[in-house]
């Protein structure tokens, strides 16, 4: 992937890309590793290039972790930190598997938006649909049950990277999910034995969408 189809940055004209690819470092990740942690000050804008990064938040304690999203190929993040009054990451990123992601330092970045305006609109087009998204996330966690909530991430991975995409762990889903690992391992199962998912270690295919899709109210 490169940055000229990612989602935020597809409809610039090429001048104003090629800025931008101008300012953009790639940052390779280990399975595990930190991307940034909750408390740093931010840094810049992180595209993913490849891989899977989630971000999460610890409870008080400093133990569980609650898994806010998960961001693939061609998505944003930090994209909200950089706007805040005193821009913190409110939350922690960290690769889930061997990743690739394009940072752009925070300075740079605000100099492209005041002198490119199509970024500056493309940006806040960008933020509006987040902001959408989000409220769908509180929607589905708070009146779906488990296996539809399922049904629905299966379907974005499978939107975004295509068949044979790689689950998380169950512990991993579960937090994303906000239930339990058992639950998450309980309804993969019975997606398999219903035929909705095909399952080789983590690897997963979907044989038919729009059956799987049905289990959405």
């Amino acid at each position: 992937m490169d940055l000229a189809q990612v989602p935020l940055f597809r409809e610039l004209a090429a001048e104003d890309l090629k800025a931008l690819v101008a300012e953009a470092q790639v940052r390779r990740l280990s399975k595990g590793e930190l991307l940034f942690l909750e408390g740093e000050s931010v840094r810049g804008l992180f595209v993913v290039r490849k891989g899977l990064i989630k971000v999460y938040k610890l409870d008080p304690e400093g133990r569980k972790q609650v898994v806010l999203h998960t961001e693939g190929p061609g998505r944003v993040l930090a994209e909200v930190a950089l706007f805040l009054e005193r821009p913190t990451y409110p939350a922690s990123a960290e690769a889930m598997e061997e990743s690739e992601v394009w940072a752009i330092p925070k300075d740079r970045f605000f100099q492209l938006v005041e002198a490119r305006p199509p970024l500056a609109r493309a940006l806040l087009r960008y933020l509006a649909r987040r902001q959408g998204q989000l409220l769908h996330l509180l929607d589905r966690l708070v009146f779906h049950e488990v296996r539809e909530r399922l049904a629905e991430f299966l379907l974005e991975r499978l939107e975004a990277e295509g068949q044979g995409f790689r689950l998380p762990t169950n512990p991993d889903l579960a937090a994303l999910l906000g239930t339990v690992p058992e639950a998450v391992s309980r309804n993969l199962g019975e997606l398999y034995r219903r035929g909705l998912i095909r399952l080789s270690g983590r690897q997963v295919e979907v044989p038919d969408p729009e059956a799987l899709r049905a289990l959405i109210r």
